[in-house]
Formats: structure tokens, C-alpha cells, sequence
């Protein structure tokens, strides 16, 4: 199957491997968006207005994952569930991540993964194309 990722205000490139996906999310782990943030990106399958994986990347200790459904749209609020890591602490303060259309805070709650978690979260997902098992997902988060 093939996957987009997008980042930033217009930025996409299609995918079909895992060896892609970890390449293009390496890259951009060092790179920064808006403001200096780390980016928030939104994997899909191709084609597809909604639906998919969203992951911070870019922060050195920690990270997010959302599952959307394909009904919940894109986006902070927009109908997702967090991923969590339950062994992992709340980060101290938020974290700003760059959205494309602006840089939103994500609240310490959101962030309980680490950026080898989120990246692991991208891979299984484009491998089955369904929400990640490695961490909890919780839309009250």
C-alpha cells in the first residue's frame, strides 16, 4: 500500500516502503518548522483526506502519536485518540509542534511517548495499516 506524509504548510511525499518512511522521518527529526518547533506530521494512505497517524517528531526526549479514524478529520481535537506510554511520566510542561497551519501547544498528557515509540508507531501502522498496538490509545487524553 502506499502512504503520504505531510508536514508543514505544503509539504507531502508519497511513500510505499518502511525503509521511506524511516528515512523522510529521520530527516525531518532534524529539521525544524515554525517558530523552531519540532514537526507534527500526518501519515495517510494515499490518496485519503482523513483518517491515518499523526506523530510529533523532532523533540529529543518525547514525542506524540494520534490514531484518526477516518471519520475524525486531521488535527489537535479533530476526533483522535492519544497514544500513551502508562510507564512513561507526563513531560513537565507542553510542547509546541509545528501543524502546518500553525504551532499548537500539545498538553503533557499527549506527549507520554518517546520519539523511538512514535517511530515504531509510524512503522507498524504503514506495515498493517491499522492503529498501532504498542501503546494505549485513549481519546479522553
Amino acid at each position: 500500500m502506499r502512504y503520504t506524509l505531510h508536514w508543514g504548510p505544503d509539504n507531502a511525499r508519497r511513500i510505499t516502503t518502511v525503509a521511506e518512511l524511516e528515512g523522510l522521518l529521520s530527516f525531518l527529526a532534524t529539521v525544524r518548522g515554525r517558530d523552531g518547533a519540532p514537526y507534527g506530521v500526518d501519515l495517510l494512505p494515499a490518496g485519503a483526506t482523513g483518517g491515518g497517524l499523526q506523530l510529533g517528531i523532532g523533540h529529543p526526549h518525547r514525542a506524540f502519536v494520534v490514531w484518526l479514524d477516518a471519520v475524525g478529520g486531521v488535527g489537535p481535537g479533530a476526533g483522535g485518540s492519544y497514544g500513551i506510554d502508562d510507564d512513561l511520566e507526563a513531560w513537565p510542561e507542553p510542547i509546541g509542534f509545528d501543524c502546518g497551519a500553525e504551532v499548537v501547544d500539545f498538553k503533557p498528557a499527549w506527549t507520554r511517548v518517546t520519539p523511538r515509540q512514535a517511530l515504531e508507531a509510524a512503522r507498524e501502522y504503514m506495515m498493517t495499516g491499522a492503529r498501532p498496538t504498542i501503546l494505549r490509545f485513549d481519546p479522553n487524553a
